[in-house]
């Protein structure tokens, strides 16, 4: 009986900790797009760069854990699974569900770093043929560090006829960005402990081990992505929202590079003709969607989650 309770006491511990996560990703990802949006204004940038870079990088921080550790570990396999998954899961759950919430409204800078999105993923997707070595990695670094340089100098000249919009934010920038980062880190560790718990609770439960795999590295990892962007999108702010998701894959793609420099990344076949082919599809897909009619519609929020379903029955049946 007493060890009846003690093991009845560690569920109810789990299920307070799933709570506090719970609790924290929603907080964090308030603070994550309150004070984003501020920065934005301050540094006269435009929220679809401040989604791209900070939000963006805040968010990535689960999927840079599990790479590192990965690596260091010996077991590269799961880093390259989690970067596929992960970045599947960002744009066909987290952006469906995004659009569910609230339909997005593109333009053509958004379409210009989708194309971005869908070039670092088809200059990956080459670099995995065979096995990612260390100078394929350097590559894919110098490209990403190019791109942030430019994203970045480019906004800069365009906001230089509304410097108004520097006045609009009252407050430190510093304060602002570290609000931003601070709320980005409550993400993820809310983020850790929803997925910790859940593992032990599904256990508890008699789900698959399988099926905790998929939830622990598709969408246990993206977890700061989808709260962060759904949330984005229910206070409409699109640049953010949509900023975020085409931001993290392209710096998802960059940890990844980044592990091949200590150890060759290697690709399994289930990876090379089935997941991967899957991610560049729906980052084309996304392309023609966010141009019909220039946003991002509920119905085409559904056809993404639809095609994550897919995605994840696949992972059971091949």
């Amino acid at each position: 009986m007493g060890a009846h309770n003690i093991y009845m006491s560690n569920e109810l511990l789990n299920v307070l900790v799933f709570i506090a996560g719970l609790f924290m990703i929603i907080k964090g990802a308030d603070w994550v797009t309150d004070y984003a949006s501020r920065l934005a204004k301050k540094l006269g940038v435009s929220e679809l760069v401040i989604g791209l870079t900070v939000v963006a990088a805040a968010t990535s921080l689960p999927e840079m854990g599990v790479s590192i550790i990965s690596v260091f570990s010996g077991v590269v396999s799961i880093a390259t699974g989690t970067i596929i998954g992960s970045n599947i899961s960002n744009i066909a759950l987290i952006l469906g569900l995004s659009a569910l919430a609230y339909p997005l409204a593109t333009g053509r800078s958004f379409l210009k770093e989708g194309l971005a999105t869908i070039g670092f993923s088809l200059i990956l997707a080459s670099s995995l043929v065979g096995g990612m070595a260390w100078y394929d990695g350097a590559v894919i670094l110098v490209l990403f560090i190019g791109y942030i340089v430019y994203i970045v100098k480019n906004s800069r000249e365009e906001a230089k006829d509304t410097a108004k919009a520097k006045i609009s934010a009252s407050g430190s920038k510093w304060k602002f960005l570290g609000y931003s980062l601070f709320g980005g880190t409550v993400v993820v560790v809310g983020a850790h402990l929803m997925v910790t718990s859940t593992v032990v609770l599904a256990g508890f439960l008699g789900i698959p081990e399988m099926l905790i795999a998929i939830i622990v590295i598709a969408i246990g990892t993206s977890l700061p992505e989808l709260v962060t962007s759904v949330t984005a999108a229910l206070k409409h702010m699109r640049g953010i929202s949509l900023g975020n998701i085409l931001g993290s894959n392209i710096f998802n793609i960059a940890v990844l590079a980044i592990a091949s420099l200590v150890n060759t990344v290697p690709v399994t076949s289930h990876l090379l003709f089935i997941d991967i082919p899957i991610m560049l599809f729906v980052s084309a897909l996304l392309l023609v969607f966010m141009k019909t009619q220039w946003k991002l519609s509920r119905k085409e929020g559904v056809i993404l989650i639809i095609i994550y379903m897919f995605f994840v029955m696949v992972q059971f049946v091949v």
